[in-house]
């Protein structure tokens, strides 16, 4: 497999509001493997430091957030 195929795309905002959180999600998803999306690999790299916007990511997670 060629370096770059099948790696998950995050948004220029996401970097520039979070990069972090991003970053974080970034190296998730590429350990994980082709089975998970950005959004997903996002929010569960935002919930390991910030718990607390749990209500948020789920909202997120569930479609009814479609800023992206």
């Amino acid at each position: 497999m060629a370096a770059g195929v099948d790696r998950v795309q995050f948004p220029l905002t996401r970097w520039i509001l979070a990069p972090r959180t991003t970053w974080r999600a970034r190296r998730l998803a590429a350990d994980f493997g082709a089975g998970i999306d950005a959004r997903t690999a996002w929010v569960m790299a935002r919930l390991a430091r910030h718990p607390e916007e749990y209500d948020y990511a789920m909202t997120h997670l569930d479609g009814e957030d479609q800023t992206d």
